[in-house]
């Protein structure tokens, strides 16, 4: 447990000190977490704390971004995203040699409900999957490799210019626009049971399909005079409820697969 725990800290501390320049979905990933940990079984919870040591589902969340700038995960940038083109044939999809997230998750999964495996790689392999996850549903995330996902697109935010770009919106600021802790807005989104059971079915590429829908429409913005995407209330009253909305399917289709993993 201590090695554990000194590893998360250490890499929270980190995390914390560069939140300023690059804080991409601390609370969105800790929200989807948290809807996750809420739902699953008496079985699976005791699993996976002793898998954690303890460490609770949305503190592991955001680690594969806390490790961004260690050299030794360089090679797991690749894994957060999967780029498809508009007129893509899923059939067909060409994939990264460096992988994509939707191999990431499929590894990921496998990894952990490998009890032959180390405590270490397994809260590991539980890390990225409760981060992809939250990554898959985020619709700029099944990016289009002309815009790098929407970061290479600057936009002027509530009037500030030349800080935040596309990509941040939907990772971060309209999520934080609402000036909740995770575990508040957990509790400003109830789900019914309709939804849990309709949202737990299909699989990685279903989903990620759904972001790829979503995604065809979040473009809509408004441009001011220089061409920039001039965002703010009109943005964030169109299209909260799809983020809260893909935060929500996310943490309950986790629950189900960590469910299924640990159901014996």
């Amino acid at each position: 447990m201590r090695k554990l725990a000194v590893v998360l800290f250490t890499s929270l501390v980190v995390f914390l000190t560069c939140f300023e320049v690059s804080a991409f979905g601390r609370n969105g990933h800790r929200i989807v977490a948290e809807i996750a940990e809420q739902y699953l079984t008496v079985n699976a919870h005791a699993q996976l704390m002793k898998i954690t040591s303890g460490i609770p589902l949305a503190r592991l969340s955001t680690w594969p971004d806390e490790i961004k700038s260690d050299k030794n995960w360089r090679h797991a940038s690749a894994w957060h995203y999967i780029n498809v083109e508009d007129d893509a044939d899923w059939e067909k999809l060409p994939r990264s040699s460096a992988g994509d997230i939707l191999e990431a998750l499929e590894r990921f999964e496998n990894q952990l409900s490998d009890s032959s495996l180390s405590n270490e790689k397994r809260w590991q392999a539980l890390a990225f999957l409760i981060h992809f996850m939250g990554d898959l549903h985020q619709p700029l995330h099944v990016s289009r490799a002309a815009d790098k996902g929407g970061t290479s697109i600057p936009v002027k935010w509530f009037g500030e210019t030349n800080r935040y770009n596309f990509h941040n919106v939907w990772d971060t600021l309209i999520i934080e626009h609402q000036q909740l802790s995770y575990t508040e807005y957990v509790d400003f989104l109830p789900i019914s049971h309709k939804n849990r059971q309709s949202w737990i079915l299909g699989d990685y590429t279903d989903w990620a399909k759904e972001s790829m829908v979503l995604r065809n429409k979040v473009y809509d913005y408004r441009v001011d005079g220089s061409g920039k995407p001039d965002l703010g209330y009109g943005y964030i009253f169109k299209h909260r409820s799809e983020v809260e909305q893909r935060m929500q399917q996310a943490g309950i289709r986790l629950a189900n697969i960590l469910n299924n993993i640990f159901a014996s």
